[in-house]
């Protein structure tokens, strides 16, 4: 174990070795030469690779390496990979190889002694030279599909690709920004069925810009939170954060209290309860701030007809951000209201939460049942609207 020192991942199931290799003089041939950089990347070849996956796609990097070189847009990426290592980089062994290797100085050439340059020029930051290597690669061995596809990923061959069902697919389709073409059904079973838990930073990613939402974003949230205690504290505030308002409410709920801490947890329920219900509650109550001038709900419909259907898409870009908002949901549905979209009202009040129950939601739910055909639901709760003292009136021009 003297000569052999270890790099070990933040997740567990993942180890690279790495070995310190001799001093090669600058004339060496390529068989010298091969054994230094064999030795870094020593054990499985597949273990560095391995490593760049996890860069690429792990919570706190989201989809830094393939943006990294892919060269995407800032929105798309996180930030630049740091490879480090407590051994040192045999980066003259790699020079003369890969100089050697362009110059077809080899009769053969094991693919996993070639794969190792391509690491290489990773690892060292060239990606001018990996470029290189990749356009080699095709060249000295021909392209197979995988190569093709990862080609097209990274923005450097431009060939349209069939459609598949695949991670990798999936991620092409990802770092595009193809939301719309997005299968997360397959990228969250690739995550909880088959352990591809690198895919965790794509999934997480898509959650926060609102690409990723319905019942499928708990499973994979429920997934994620073991994980939470072995994260850095900016972790932590992120993975929260994030959550708030864009996955079912209550399952999260449960779950937060079984992993956060005490202190966590209650910052966490009064920050999604927040979320969920706006900023207009009354302390630990139901309701809002009666010193406000105006409902929230008339206030959304003032600005409504003030600013036009301008106010109404602001809220629908937030609603893709907060799905699980009762209170975005109750503002769109006081707006289907007076546009008379009575279907609109319907489904945006259902998803309202709490806030159904608020004696102004319920005056316009009773008033839509009634024009659908539900006109006993709709009578019943205008009596019990009456029966316990509440205005059954709406503004004036609504109806």
């Amino acid at each position: 174990m003297s000569l052999q020192t270890e790099y070990k991942l933040q997740w567990p199931e993942y180890r690279i070795e790495f070995h310190k290799g001799p001093v090669l003089p600058k004339t060496a041939t390529l068989s010298e030469l091969w054994p230094s950089l064999r030795a870094f990347f020593s054990g499985d070849q597949s273990r560095f690779a391995n490593y760049l996956y996890y860069l690429s796609t792990d919570f706190s990097g989201g989809f830094s390496l393939c943006s990294f070189l892919g060269e995407n847009e800032v929105a798309n990426r996180f930030k630049d990979p740091q490879l480090t290592t407590p051994s040192p980089f045999p980066s003259q062994s790699l020079d003369q190889i890969w100089e050697l290797c362009q110059n077809r100085e080899f009769e053969e050439m094991e693919r996993e002694d070639w794969e190792l340059v391509g690491f290489g020029l990773l690892y060292s930051g060239q990606i001018a030279e990996f470029r290189n290597w990749v356009l080699k690669t095709k060249e000295f061995f021909g392209q197979t599909d995988d190569n093709r596809r990862f080609l097209f990923l990274l923005g450097w061959e431009f060939s349209e690709l069939p459609y598949e069902n695949t991670i990798l697919h999936a991620l092409v389709e990802y770092v595009q920004g193809k939301r719309e073409y997005l299968d997360f059904k397959t990228l969250t079973d690739a995550v909880t069925l088959d352990s591809h838990w690198q895919v965790s930073g794509v999934l997480f990613h898509a959650i926060e810009m609102g690409w990723f939402s319905g019942e499928e974003t708990f499973r994979f949230w429920k997934f994620l939170i073991g994980f939470y205690a072995e994260w850095e504290d900016w972790e932590k505030q992120k993975f929260c954060s994030v959550s708030l308002g864009k996955i079912p409410a209550f399952p999260a709920l449960r779950y937060a209290k079984r992993y956060f801490p005490e202190e966590t947890f209650l910052r966490y329920r009064e920050d999604l309860e927040t979320s969920l219900r706006g900023d207009w509650t009354v302390s630990n109550g139901f309701g809002y701030e009666l010193s406000h001038e105006m409902d929230p709900f008339v206030e959304t419909v003032v600005r409504f007809r003030n600013e036009g259907t301008r106010y109404e898409d602001d809220l629908k870009n937030e609603l893709l951000l907060k799905p699980y908002s009762y209170f975005i949901n109750l503002q769109l549905a006081s707006i289907a209201f007076v546009k008379k979209e009575n279907d609109k009202f319907l489904n945006f009040y259902k998803k309202a939460g709490r806030l159904k129950y608020l004696p102004f939601a319920l005056n316009l739910y009773f008033r839509v049942l009634k024009v659908t055909g539900d006109e006993t639901l709709g009578s019943s709760i205008e009596r019990t609207l009456l029966a316990s003292g509440e205005s059954v009136s709406i503004p004036e021009g609504w109806e």
